[in-house]
């Protein structure tokens, strides 16, 4: 709540602005005036509030010479500079064609000040005459001035509002609380009410009337509705519209989906219409508790103009839509969310893994080929559904955590022993006792496939599954802010049938396409085991540094290439199959050559491994490529110093999540962050980065604070310091996003 010193003030204790800051003007000169105020202890004057202006024809005055005041800080102006017991102001007078006539002049002067107690008085206006003598080349300079005789003038032109302040019953200066009685409250989950008591001969100004949502972060708040005002020509503020009745203004809850309890700060500011007193700008904050309170309702009809509702960024939309719905609706929207996730480049590895199951149990009928596909992706929404009832129940992500080095490295052992397995090296099968027990669960069919499929549609979900986007970030947020594990299972478990579907087709057609018996399953066996090894290499690439990636990769290529026949001399009866397999071997050990050559010169570029080594050094002077430079911070506590800084120096700040195993983030770092277009149109930002690798508390922490459920994401800052949420970009972001994202950026963050 605010706390403000004038509330100790009484009435006695008030001077009258007059009395306070007693004015008077005099001509020390034909062309000079002087304006003195004695200020009243307690009280003072401010040094940019002072103007002067002539009322006489063809006089205009040059620069006023003030003298050094106090700096303070000041609750309505800031650091200022001001004037205790005391002020002389002398102001020069350009006469021009008055020069040789005496004449007079009507001074007119405005000034505020306010007393050290914390009321302020509203600017005052006084008009001073004073009599100038003629200022002529002939005039006798030594004969005193005429006007040094006339008296100095005293305060002709008083203000009404100390005559108002002194008739009876005027009531004088009361405190502020009782000035302008203040409540806040929520009438449901979307809007809140501000309700104002303004006493008689009182005002508010609406432009200074703010609402603030201190608490929890993220949350943002519509443009208030207010009622209309009186437009009125304030000494202060020029036309600025007021309201002198009682007064509620509604303001919307944008993004409030799971919201259980709201801090909100309210700004305010008025004066009194009959003392004169403007009273400082009083801040108070309340707490305001959700729980229970009915869902949002429509506007009604003439307010829907008024809320202009802030955009959303994709993964917020998403929440709130979720939100908004059903049972079915939710388990229908996710369901079609993972059918499209089952597109990305994320998913792409579980379907040779899940060829490579089909393909390794020999004779394969379509039918068995289908079964094994549902057990693969029944087993694998059976682990997102686990990863939805965690997240539900304890807020923690579970992919997030399996993404450790030592995970990542066991999962990565697998794939290689089953690619040993394909390659014939040894047979992967469960004791006979439980082979005998599945047989019959199975049908007799071979032992162990279903477990085999439904252990690998487990474990690939949790390793491999999708990387963060707006949809799993949007989904796991709206689980989060529900907190029902139940709700989050079968959200999640819908989701991965979802993406599962495809896999199912895939599967049964391998099932259909796959040669029955023969040597030709040798090498489709061989050829299975050859992808599983570029899998276990992909998600090492997570964990450890590009050099070894390369050199993995090179050697799988070659190896391959070798193991296919490129170095073999083709039979003349090999047919188009063979001379198939031939090419297709040539091609892999010549690639796989190249990046060993490219790796052992130096290059770090998979895709492009000769680039630059065969050309000629950065001569002195010249540029290397552009590239986001970020500066790593690990804690709260040191993003808010890196934001206050940014705001002292009006930057606006770009925030990236990173983390090691995200691949996304390591092609965001070869492409999206050299964009020499992003890089431009960013100009003087301040670049941010939390390396989440480790989810330590610190990473959760940051994590938490701006519902990042897995890297990548950009959080964007306005150069106030205040996050544009709107703007943000969850998920692979490319270079053409980022560009366009950048121009609305930095148009928004200098609002």
């Amino acid at each position: 709540m605010a706390s403000i010193q004038a509330h100790a003030l009484k009435q006695e204790d008030m001077l009258p602005p007059d009395q306070a800051f007693k004015f008077k003007a005099e001509v020390i000169a034909p062309d000079k005036i002087k304006a003195t105020w004695d200020i009243a202890e307690g009280y003072y004057l401010y040094r940019q509030r002072f103007t002067f202006e002539p009322e006489t024809p063809n006089l205009s005055f040059a620069p006023a010479t003030f003298p050094t005041g106090e700096s303070k800080n000041d609750p309505t102006f800031g650091q200022t500079e001001v004037y205790h017991n005391q002020v002389v102001i002398e102001i020069p007078i350009e006469r021009g064609q008055t020069r040789s006539q005496a004449l007079e002049l009507a001074l007119k002067v405005k000034y505020q000040g306010c007393a050290d107690a914390g009321l302020c008085y509203a600017p005052q206006k006084k008009t001073a005459k004073l009599q100038l003598a003629a200022l002529d080349n002939t005039t006798d300079k030594t004969a005193p001035p005429a006007a040094k005789t006339a008296p100095p003038a005293d305060d002709a032109t008083l203000t009404n509002i100390i005559k108002q302040a002194q008739k009876p019953g005027a009531g004088g200066a009361m405190p502020v609380d009782q000035a302008f009685v203040f409540e806040l409250s929520a009438i449901d989950k979307g809007m809140l009410n501000a309700h104002w008591i303004i006493q008689p001969e009182h005002h508010l100004y609406r432009p200074k009337i703010q609402f603030t949502v201190k608490e929890p972060q993220g949350v943002t708040l519509g443009a208030p509705i207010f009622p209309t005002g009186k437009i009125v020509d304030d000494e202060y503020f020029g036309k600025i519209e007021v309201y002198g009745e009682d007064i509620d203004v509604k303001i919307p809850i944008l993004q409030s989906t799971g919201l259980k309890k709201l801090v909100v700060e309210t700004e305010y500011q008025g004066c009194a219409d009959s003392t004169g007193v403007c009273y400082p700008p009083v801040k108070q904050s309340q707490e305001l508790i959700l729980t229970g309170l009915p869902d949002a309702k429509p506007l009604a009809e003439g307010e829907t103009n008024a809320v202009v509702k802030a955009p959303l960024n994709q993964q917020d939309a998403l929440t709130q839509r979720l939100e908004d719905s059903s049972l079915l609706q939710i388990i229908a929207i996710t369901f079609g969310l993972g059918l499209l996730l089952a597109f990305t480049p994320c998913i792409f590895p579980m379907v040779p893994i899940l060829s490579g199951i089909i393909a390794g149990y020999g004779n394969t009928s379509s039918r068995k080929a289908l079964w094994l596909s549902v057990t693969y992706v029944i087993s694998g929404a059976i682990a997102y559904a686990i990863i939805g009832f965690v997240f539900g129940y304890f807020g923690q992500n579970l992919q997030a955590v399996l993404q450790h080095p030592i995970a990542i490295g066991l999962m990565s052992a697998l794939f290689v022993a089953l690619a040993f397995s394909m390659f014939g090296f040894y047979d992967l099968q469960l004791p006979n006792s439980l082979q005998s027990r599945l047989n019959e669960i199975s049908n007799k069919q071979e032992s162990g496939s279903f477990v085999g499929a439904a252990i690998m549609g487990f474990l690939s979900t949790l390793i491999v599954g999708p990387c963060a986007g707006p949809a799993i970030a949007g989904i796991l947020t709206f689980i989060t802010q529900s907190n029902n594990a139940w709700l989050g299972a079968a959200a999640l478990f819908s989701l991965g049938m979802g993406i599962g579907v495809p896999l199912i087709l895939i599967g049964a057609s391998a099932g259909h396409l796959l040669p029955r018996a023969g040597i030709w399953m040798d090498t489709v066996k061989a050829l299975f085991g050859i992808i599983m090894l570029g899998v276990a290499i992909y998600m090492l690439s997570r964990i450890v540094s590009i050099e070894i990636t390369m050199a993995l990769t090179g050697i799988l290529l070659v190896s391959s290439g070798v193991y296919m026949g490129a170095l073999e001399k083709i039979e003349e009866d090999a047919g188009g199959w063979g001379r198939f397999w031939k090419s297709t071997g040539m091609l892999q050990l010549f690639y796989g050559a190249l990046i060993l050559l490219g790796l052992s010169a130096g290059s770090t570029n998979l895709l492009q491994p000769l680039k630059g080594i065969f050309s000629v050094s950065t001569a002195p002077g010249q540029t290397t490529e552009a590239a986001i430079t970020f500066q790593r911070i690990q804690s709260i506590d040191a993003l808010e110093t890196a934001l206050k800084q940014a705001k002292s120096q009006q930057r606006p700040v770009m925030l990236d999540f990173y983390a090691d195993w995200c691949s996304y983030c390591h092609t965001m770092e070869k492409t999206t962050f050299k964009d020499p277009a992003s890089i431009k149109t960013l100009g003087n930002t301040l670049f941010l980065q939390v390396d989440v690798t480790d989810q330590t508390e610190n990473d959760l922490a940051l994590q938490k604070r701006f519902d990042v459920i897995a890297p990548p994401a950009l959080v964007f800052f306005s150069n106030a310091g205040e996050e544009l949420r709107a703007l943000r970009l969850v998920g692979d972001v490319t270079p053409e996003q980022l560009r366009l994202q950048a121009t609305s950026f930095m148009q928004q963050a200098a609002k």
